[in-house]
């Protein structure tokens, strides 16, 4: 989907032609149809193009506006082009060929700073308003596009991937404690901070100015604002859902080249396809899906409300749909080490799952070869359209909605098949009442520290940074208890910044060419679904009760029934048998590095490997997952800035 970078030297000197060409350079796999470089004294900005919708063909960035007083660099695809159209009053002639870029162009030529208010997609753009001698960024409003910038006293620079940045020779490349600490106790904070000293990602719903005397950052969208939505039937949120979320599909399917699907055996993935099958079928197309599935036989890998082999669900899909043609990935020739190396060169950053990267680097590669030009995923589904409402029964107790509760708890006893007085212990007690004790039990007296038994962070290292306290401070809870209070819980998972999975998805699919899409993450899907009430999301002991209904007539039973979930690289402990002696290398290698004996508990991350590679069972499985190859990433990070491992 393109990309941009940029410089504003602060201190008024020129930008010299070699500085654009370097950051250009540095990132040129972003753009193979194209770059394009603008300067103008202290300020440059430069674009590389990827064809990936039909209006962006032939499109010419940094782009300069009608009057000559702004210039702009973007890297964008907009989904609501009819609705600005008409708002900017563009003539029907010009519409159908008009690039997003000038549509952004446009808009802030109208509204000027208020601008990202109007658009909806994923898009983050640069530009240069010469009459104000301001440089205006802004990134969409759940960060499915990236901006990273590095300022001192001299200049401010930004760039669509790391890379550009560290083409300038005065940006220093140092290892963040605090952001390494955070990927290893599973703390999901990914608005500004990177693994870098110095250099910050601008964050979703997020815009700055800069002059040469000041930089100003604000926030423009606040989704904690979105006002709750009352309707007149269950059937009315249904309707309301479907015609937003189809939306939020077929806007995204709007490409150059073919567009693909990843589809798994859940219902987040799932509804994507089933959606985007049907709007295929209405042109009379076949909808292409990727897959992954497991090499090696995963029976008894899974804990028992998960599964780890997806494919009769998948199959159960393509086939009710009717024209999904499936490509199933095994990623035999891609070991979990060699993909999490992969990944670090497209990120130049942490990523919260090391363990899925083999998959995702093998499904890249597949789609790639294949000639695609977009992919659809539902990575955000969780927190939006299959909300589970987990806190659901202790909020009825806590508001007193006792016949809602008595209803919800017999109707639950059946659908779970579990003893009454053990829901009302786990579900309804513990979240209420036991565990804000415990808590307040574990702040008075000496305890072990909640993140120790899914976490490879050296225990000194995490209370050299007070990294408990810095979490509860946050309002992060490191035992990932219940939240009763629903409307927050849902905002916390969902909140622009929580997540990094829409970019790091951006800068995956730009390594192979791709422009990964995610509907689940559509800034109408998530306010839609922040708006309505609890129960819509889980009635009569069902949750997900809103994908479910929503989807009955698209999905088969099969799959809408299915209360269990899948589980991604559930034969990892396999494929780590089957790579050990690489696997061993790198511990060796880490075993080895003051730096990562630092920040890695490597004794714990050797006692993991050793287990595994002699036996394997769901729990140690789900250690290689959250412990040891979360682990080896950070440590295969950190010997970039280390030596003494050789």
């Amino acid at each position: 989907m393109s990309a941009i970078c940029g410089i504003f030297y602060l201190d008024g000197r020129p930008v010299a032609p070699e500085t654009m060409d370097g950051m250009l350079k540095a990132m040129d796999y972003w753009g193979p149809d194209g770059s394009g470089v603008w300067r103008d004294g202290p300020v440059g900005m430069g674009h590389l193009l990827l064809y990936s919708t039909p209006e962006s063909v032939g499109d010419n960035l940094p782009r300069t506006s009608s009057s000559g007083n702004q210039v702009l660099t973007a890297h964008a695809r907009i989904d609501n082009r009819e609705e600005l159209f008409r708002r900017l009053g563009i003539p029907a002639p010009e519409r159908q060929k008009m690039p997003d870029s000038a549509l952004i162009l446009q808009a802030y030529e109208k509204w000027g700073q208020a601008c990202p208010e109007y658009l909806i997609g994923d898009w983050c753009f640069g530009i240069w308003d010469k009459n104000r001698q301001t440089l205006f960024l802004a990134r969409d409003h759940h960060g499915n596009t990236g901006i990273y910038y590095f300022q001192n006293t001299r200049f401010f620079a930004f760039s669509s991937c790391m890379k550009g940045l560290f083409a300038l020779p005065d940006v220093p490349c140092e290892p963040n404690p605090l952001r390494i600490a955070q990927l290893l106790v599973s703390w999901p904070e990914h608005g500004e901070p990177t693994a870098y000293q110095g250099i910050k990602r601008l964050p979703p719903a997020h815009m700055m100015i800069i002059t040469k005397d000041t930089i100003a950052k604000r926030q423009y969208w606040h989704l904690e604002n979105t006002p709750p939505l009352l309707l007149g039937s269950d059937q009315d949120y249904v309707d309301a859902f479907m015609e937003i979320y189809t939306e939020a599909v077929r806007c995204r399917m709007r490409s150059l080249r073919p567009v693909g699907v990843t589809l798994s055996g859940g219902l987040d993935s799932g509804s994507v396809a089933a959606i985007a099958a049907r709007e295929m079928g209405l042109m009379g197309n076949r909808l292409p899906a990727f897959s992954s599935v497991p090499l090696y036989d995963v029976t008894d890998m899974a804990f028992p409300n998960r599964f780890g082999d997806e494919s009769p669900f998948i199959e159960a899909t393509a086939r009710h749909a009717g024209n999904i043609d499936v490509t199933y990935i095994r990623a035999a020739d891609v070991s979990p080490v060699r993909a999490i190396e992969r990944a670090l060169e497209l990120h130049d950053d942490l990523v919260p799952a090391a363990a899925n990267q083999y998959w995702i680097i093998s499904l890249m590669q597949k789609a790639q070869a294949q000639g695609f030009g977009a992919i659809l995923t539902g990575q955000g589904g969780n927190a939006t359209i299959s909300w589970r409402a987990p806190g659901h029964l202790a909020a009825l107790a806590r508001y007193g909605q006792w016949i809602s509760l008595c209803r919800e708890l017999i109707a639950t006893k059946a659908e779970k098949q579990r003893p009454l007085w053990r829901l009302i212990a786990g579900r309804i007690v513990k979240p209420l009442f036991l565990d804000p004790l415990v808590e307040r039990f574990h702040r008075l007296r000496s305890y072990p520290e909640p993140w120790a038994r899914y976490s490879a962070i050296n225990r000194e290292f995490a209370r050299e940074l007070s990294i408990t306290e810095r979490m509860r401070q946050a309002g992060h809870d490191p035992k990932f208890g219940t939240i009763v209070d629903q409307r927050k819980d849902r905002f916390i998972i969902i909140r622009p910044g929580r997540s990094a999975i829409g970019f790091l998805w951006q800068e995956t699919g730009a390594g192979f060419g791709l422009d990964v899409r995610d509907p689940t993450q559509d800034k109408r899907v998530m306010e839609f679904c922040l708006s309505i009430p609890d129960n819509q999301f889980v009635r009569d002991g069902r949750d997900r009760w809103l994908i479910r209904r929503a989807m009955k007539d698209l999905m088969p039973a099969f799959v809408l029934d299915e209360a269990r979930r899948g589980q991604q690289a559930a034969d990892i402990g396999r494929r780590l048998q089957t790579s050990y002696g690489e696997t061993d290398a790198v511990m060796q290698s880490l075993e080895h590095s003051e730096l990562a004996g630092r920040y890695l508990d490597l004794p714990l991350m050797r006692r993991i490997l050793e287990k595994a590679r002699h036996h394997l069972d769901p729990q140690i499985t789900s250690d290689l997952v959250l412990i040891f190859f979360r682990g080896l990433m950070v440590g295969l990070f950190l010997l970039r800035f280390d030596r003494t491992s050789e």
